[in-house]
């Protein structure tokens, strides 16, 4: 199951599916196998490479991206609208924690405000 969620300036997808009894599932967003530590970027490219074969491509031209692009974590972001974003995202998604706090503070701290109340509005559907 896909959900699209179009914002000013984004979209977000959310997909949902059900494992089947046999099969193997890999892909960008994990392997499906319950254990987020093996679900890295780092972890990912090592087991399926970084590319996809041009005859697997969705769009008709590959997309440009740059060879290093500089990874931001919560520790980069100024405690202070660290500590706003917390408060920001606990009252866009009441009772929120763990990994899904994370996202959303990290969100707001490098994207804006406006990003909690979408992301909320996706963990809550």
């Amino acid at each position: 199951h896909v959900e699209i969620f179009r914002w000013a300036n984004h979209i977000n997808a959310r997909i949902t599916m059900t494992p089947r009894e046999g099969e193997t599932v890999d892909g960008s967003c994990g392997n499906f196998n319950q254990n987020p530590s093996d679900d890295t970027t780092e972890a990912i490219l090592a087991r399926m490479g970084g590319k996809i074969p041009l005859e697997q491509l969705l769009f008709n031209h590959v997309a440009e991206v740059p060879a290093f692009v500089q990874q931001k974590t919560i520790a980069d972001c100024e405690q202070s609208k660290r500590l706003r974003a917390v408060t920001t995202c606990k009252a866009s998604v009441p009772g929120i924690t763990g990994v899904l706090l994370d996202s959303c503070i990290f969100d707001v701290c490098f994207a804006g405000d406006q990003y909690a109340a979408q992301g909320g509005l996706m963990m809550k559907g």
